[in-house]
């Protein structure tokens, strides 16, 4: 696996749109990444990066959704529940969104707080 395109344990590869679509991403979500990653010291997977407007769609993403600017990413931690992947960036990322979903965590730097 090639890794350290965008820092030491993420590459731009992980976040392409299911439909193949790319798009930058944004440096301030890798960086909760890596911090996420740190903590529970566990790979952090990608389940859902980037997501070109017509996929978003299909899937049935908001619409003005953070994933179609590469600001967003749902992730599972190796080992972690994701309710406790919620807690950890619940108390960490203030000027970010927190998702808790049964099988994953979201986690957006959109510039201020919004949790579900």
């Amino acid at each position: 696996m090639k890794m350290g395109d965008l820092s030491a344990h993420f590459s731009k590869h992980e976040f392409r749109s299911r439909d193949g679509a790319e798009h930058p991403i944004d440096p301030r979500l890798i960086e909760m990444l890596e911090r996420v990653r740190a903590h529970f010291n566990s790979a952090v997977i990608i389940t859902s990066g980037y997501r070109s407007p017509e996929y978003n769609r299909k899937v049935g993403g908001a619409r003005n959704s953070y994933h179609t600017k590469g600001m967003a990413a749902d992730i599972q931690v190796r080992g972690v529940h994701p309710r406790e992947v919620y807690a950890f960036c619940d108390r960490e990322f203030a000027n970010g969104g927190v998702g808790q979903y049964k099988t994953f965590t979201h986690v957006d730097c959109r510039g201020h707080k919004a949790r579900w």
